[in-house]
């Protein structure tokens, strides 16, 4: 009897999502819980629509198919490694400079190429035909950023070629890596980095100097590339919606990690190099946000109800997020092992590890415009890390455990929010 009404209600409710639609539909045509006991055998009418709307759903739902093919897997992956390929030419670059300016240096760069290079991604992404007239503006407020940075440290003149240098290697390879030229990057950088393992092997300072100039030759064609490639893409500058608060939310992350990590670049390389694991499994992360984000669309042809669907992309949720720990994990123990491990460096490594977690969650919840959300949750983990130290001073031990905290409340803000967010279908539809 119930196929029959079924086929009966199945014009008006095509378009149907939830048994609720159906039970309307029900009441509609003059059914009550009497019929419904009486005719059909069910203790009432909603409960009747439950077994209408199964049925309505198996016959619209297409068939299952295989999951998407991921082709990028191993482009993506590669992105860490990429943005780490300049790190083979900090010794000998250290040994022409000085570790005392190179380091602070670096630090700052990083930092102000981090925001940069979030804001130039947001206005290539809303208006790629701009993308020419994006890099050169960011190439000039990224030597502009650079120079002041130098200029502030207070070191050699060299220093101020550095900056200038390292900057313009972020923002011209990421958008190598928006355009999907992994490979591209990877040839042009890698006479860089054998020069830089060469000059590990030999030591001497004629050695240095080779290795920075090929370098430097090497990033000067990673950005005649990015120019050549987006030649033809000469519109205007745009700036898109959101850009101020997406240039709020790179700016709060940089201040964040970066602040953790530059009191101890001279000094403390236990600590210093503890972040390394996150940098080369930022790929990782980037890629299993983007399985992530396939398989749970995949997941709505297979289920007839949202619980379900939540339940599906909360078990997906946690084996993501279990994966990129893992991984990081694997990732943080080699760099450790190049120094004396201290207890220090493993719990900066694991606060690494963690904020690698909450990186994975970020990049979901970013993907679905939540940078609101996003800001608020970072600007928490700053109340913590470095909110509560500069309150009264620390021992360096408690230092870490007390960024290792801010990570982790940061960690669960994220994964309260994206776990909320799989409550609305509609957002992944």
């Amino acid at each position: 009897m119930s196929d029959e009404l079924a086929d009966q209600l199945r014009p008006k409710l095509v378009h149907a999502v939830e048994p609720l639609q159906v039970a309307a539909a029900l009441e509609s045509e003059g059914l009550n819980d009497k019929i419904a006991r009486d005719r059909y055998g069910h203790t009432d009418v909603f409960s009747l629509a439950e077994e209408v709307y199964a049925r309505l759903a198996r016959e619209a739902r297409p068939p299952v198919e295989p999951a998407p093919r991921r082709p990028r897997m191993l482009a993506q992956l590669s992105h860490g490694l990429l943005y780490g390929m300049p790190g083979a030419l900090l010794p000998a670059t250290s040994a022409l400079v000085g570790a005392q300016w190179l380091m602070p240096g670096l630090v700052l760069t990083t930092g102000a190429g981090w925001i940069l290079g979030g804001c130039m991604a947001r206005m290539v992404y809303g208006k790629p035909d701009s993308a020419w007239t994006v890099v050169v503006y960011g190439l000039v407020a990224g030597a502009v950023a650079a120079l002041a940075i130098g200029l502030l440290v207070q070191g050699p003149p060299a220093l101020l070629a550095l900056c200038v240098v390292q900057i313009t290697f972020q923002l011209c390879s990421g958008m190598l890596l928006i355009h999907h030229q992994e490979a591209l990057l990877a040839v042009l950088m890698g006479p860089g980095v054998v020069a830089g393992v060469t000059y590990l092997v030999i030591g001497t300072p004629f050695a240095a100097i080779v290795a920075v100039v090929v370098g430097t030759l090497c990033i000067a064609g990673v950005t005649g590339a990015a120019l050549v490639l987006t030649s033809r893409q000469r519109a205007p500058l745009a700036v898109p919606r959101g850009l101020l608060l997406g240039l709020v939310h790179s700016l709060l992350t940089a201040l964040f990690l970066l602040q953790a990590e530059a009191r101890y670049v001279v000094g403390r390389p236990d600590i210093a190099i503890a972040g390394a694991g996150l940098v080369l499994g930022m790929g990782v992360l980037e890629f299993r946000a983007h399985c992530f984000e396939t398989d749970v669309r995949s997941v709505i042809r297979q289920v007839c109800y949202p619980a379900e669907f939540t339940r599906h992309g909360h078990r997906l949720l946690l084996a993501g997020l279990g994966i990129c720990l893992a991984v990081l994990t694997v990732l943080s123990a080699p760099p450790l092992l190049l120094v004396s491990i201290t207890a220090e460096g493993a719990v900066m490594a694991l606060a690494h590890v963690v904020l690698g977690g909450a990186y994975f969650l970020a990049f979901l919840l970013a993907n679905q415009g939540r940078v609101v959300e996003l800001c608020l949750a970072q600007g928490a983990a700053l109340l913590i890390h470095p909110g509560l130290r500069l309150v009264a001073p620390v021992p360096v031990l408690s230092d870490t455990l007390l960024f290792l905290a801010a990570c982790l409340l940061f960690l669960c803000l994220l994964l309260v929010l994206m776990a909320a967010r799989l409550r609305d279908v509609w957002a992944y539809r």
